[in-house]
């Protein structure tokens, strides 16, 4: 179901939050350089919403962050097109580049198709990473941090501190969620946070998602939507939201016709 996005300044307490097991009040102030009434406010209006459960002192997690469909689950949605679209999107990686991708059966599909020569890719994804695995002509650099099992890839605030160290020439990445007015957004802050930095230390942010995941949005936002330089879909995709999209300066490819 689709839920209104909090502001901000919850969202960077929900991830530090969820991202240590917990935190008190003195830990969220010094780390958002609020002051502890602010902090205070904040987390009964967030634990008012059943984002986050107040203790003593702090906050915990309600829960642990829904770390997404895990890889089979994924294979199964939608499948053709995701093919078709990580065939496409493979061609707008040139030689010599050097390209971060997260995780999902999407991008997965990009980074099985490249035929680009001598680049360099950073994920924190081990199905990304292995489609690449043992290439001459490919560098690749692993994201570690606290792993997902069931998507194969690692979030966290440690993924995140990694890759603000790198540098990209173009980010390819997944989407559950595309509007015009909320933008690029997921319902996991972790994995909201890896994307983020994923954007913010790449030259060209590159979006792959089927027509399935355009016109909806989620709890976290990740980016505004004309951070997107391209977005790559299926030829079932909502005409009118592609007209809107391409509206607001992004570049839409559609993949249409049977795969290879």
């Amino acid at each position: 179901m689709n839920v209104r996005i909090i502001p901000d300044r919850w969202e960077k307490i929900i991830e530090l939050v969820e991202g240590r097991d917990g935190a008190s009040v003195d830990e969220i102030a010094a780390a958002l350089s609020i002051s502890a009434t602010s902090v205070r406010r904040d987390l009964a209006r967030i634990d008012q919403r059943g984002l986050l459960k107040r203790t003593w002192g702090g906050a915990a997690p309600t829960r642990r962050a829904w770390p997404g469909p895990t890889l089979a689950e994924s294979r199964k949605i939608n499948p053709v097109e995701k093919e078709r679209i990580g065939r496409v999107a493979a061609d707008l990686v040139n030689p010599g580049d050097t390209v971060m991708f997260d995780g999902g059966f999407t991008t997965f599909q990009v980074a099985r198709h490249i035929t680009a020569a001598d680049i360099s890719v950073v994920t924190n994804s081990f199905d990304v990473a292995q489609a690449v695995f043992g290439r001459d002509d490919v560098t690749l650099e692993f994201i570690g941090g606290a792993l997902t099992a069931a998507s194969g890839t690692t979030i966290g605030p440690r993924t995140a501190q990694q890759i603000r160290q790198l540098n990209a020439d173009k980010a390819i990445l997944g989407a559950d969620a595309i509007s015009i007015a909320e933008g690029l957004s997921t319902p996991n802050p972790l994995i909201a946070q890896t994307k983020r930095a994923m954007i913010e230390h790449s030259r060209e942010l590159i979006v792959v998602a089927d027509y399935s995941k355009l016109g909806r949005f989620a709890l976290h936002r990740v980016a505004p939507v004309d951070a997107i330089s391209v977005l790559v879909t299926d030829d079932k995709a909502d005409t009118e939201i592609l007209d809107s999209l391409r509206a607001a300066g992004i570049d839409v490819v559609v993949a249409s016709g049977a795969a290879p």
